[in-house]
């Protein structure tokens, strides 16, 4: 084990075995300690680990093995306010910790911690992610799942999500060679792919994996986590037309989040019903949803409740109520940072265009050079559709016939990528 510790805090301190060896031991030598090979001195390991800055002595880790895994379930059972009250009691007991698959653990759960709370601080997990990246030979199976979760994890939340999608995919393939990964690790797998694919607008893939990690959780009475999933088949039914399954959906996940005080889960469904009542013409009944969405949305990030404005906003304007419409979206505008939040400053930005009027100067600029080619960008083919059609009416409307073809052929191909 202790030649474990030299190659692992070896390479996180950017030394090549020859710098490590220099005036100690030979680099042949050094290479059969850290591979185990070599009947070890005293002498040259003392030595060695000096060096590095480390002890030879090695720690009983079980207590904070245990601390470790109990603080990763709590993020996998989304109970994330007892998993922020252990994180500091985790780090002040891996201080005295030096081996280095409990560090690997340590720091794989540290950046799915990093990952997973909200806000999420992807900055900091990117430079964990940097730092695992020259230990991946290192990683036990299990740990490689949990890197490769949690690199897909954070393409997801940046927005990549083809390459989340490959991340995803090699930690599926991994779990069909170690079995002993635990099934609920699995379905949070099988969410997060349907997630991303969610996303992508796979809509029958979603429900795919959405269904088996729906099996798992219920199995396993996780309710909260049966709620994302029941909140993802509804979403995937509401792109898909299918209102009436949408709603029965995603009032499924309700009967989940209520009892057990889940704001954001909550907030989430309700947006949801909103909008399925939005795309039904139900426009008041959008509108209380909306309003109960950002009732247990008091606390969420502002973008969070941005979004919700937003489509509040839209429903003001499709029932002509204008004062009520420009205050959702200047509500919207006072919560988001364009730099942070592009998709809704955009959302917002024409909301308002079709506030004002379409034929308010700067319109076809802005629809054509930067919104619709952000949503192409981003593969988000719902809103390059419905964009596009706008912008292809307005063209109608002003007798570009060629133009107002160019971009319903647009819509049109963008509808062939939802499925």
């Amino acid at each position: 084990m202790v030649g474990q510790r030299i190659r692992y805090y070896r390479k996180t301190k950017g030394l090549t075995q020859e710098e490590l060896a220099q005036g100690i031991c030979s680099v042949s030598y050094l290479s059969k300690i850290e591979k185990g090979d070599a009947k070890s001195s005293e002498e040259v390991i003392n030595l060695l680990c000096e060096k590095l800055g480390i002890s030879s002595e090695e720690v009983d880790s079980n207590e904070i093995l245990e601390m470790l895994n109990e603080w990763n379930m709590m993020m996998v059972n989304r109970r994330f306010d007892e998993a922020e009250r252990l994180y500091n009691q985790v780090n002040e007991k891996v201080k005295i910790i030096h081996d280095p698959q409990i560090l690997l653990r340590y720091e794989l759960f540290l950046t799915r911690y990093h990952l997973t709370k909200q806000p999420s601080d992807v900055e900091f997990a990117l430079r964990y992610l940097k730092k695992i990246d020259k230990l991946v030979e290192q990683l036990s199976s299990e740990l490689k799942f949990y890197y490769l979760l949690c690199q897909g994890l954070y393409f997801n939340i940046i927005g990549n999500y083809k390459t989340a999608s490959h991340y995803f995919h090699k930690a599926e393939n991994l779990n069909k060679i170690d079995t002993n990964i635990q099934e609920i690790e699995i379905a949070v797998l099988y969410y997060f792919l349907a997630l991303n694919y969610s996303y992508l607008m796979r809509i029958s893939t979603v429900n795919a994996y959405a269904y088996k990690a729906l099996t798992i959780f219920d199995k396993e009475y996780n309710f909260s986590r049966s709620a994302d999933c029941q909140i993802l088949i509804g979403i995937s039914f509401r792109r898909a037309n299918n209102y009436v399954e949408a709603e029965f959906h995603l009032n499924q996940a309700l009967k989940y989040s209520i009892p057990f005080n889940d704001h954001f889960a909550s907030g989430v469904i309700y947006h949801n019903l909103g909008y399925v009542a939005s795309c039904s013409k139900e426009h008041l009944k959008a509108i209380d949803f909306f309003k109960k969405s950002l009732q247990h949305k008091v606390k969420a990030a502002p973008e969070r409740r941005a979004s919700t404005s937003f489509l509040l906003a839209q429903e003001y304007l499709s029932l002509n109520n204008k004062k009520e419409a420009k205050n959702w979206i200047n509500k919207g505008f006072e919560e988001i940072d364009r730099e942070k939040d592009e998709e809704l400053y955009f959302h917002l930005k024409i909301t308002s265009y079709k506030l004002e009027g379409l034929n308010t100067p700067g319109f076809e600029a802005f629809m054509s050079k930067e919104a619709i080619p952000f949503f192409e960008k981003k593969n988000i083919w719902e809103y390059v559709s419905s964009y596009s059609e706008l912008l292809a009416d307005w063209y109608f409307e002003q007798s570009q016939y060629k133009k107002a073809s160019q971009y319903y052929r647009i819509a049109n191909n963008s509808r062939k990528n939802i499925y």
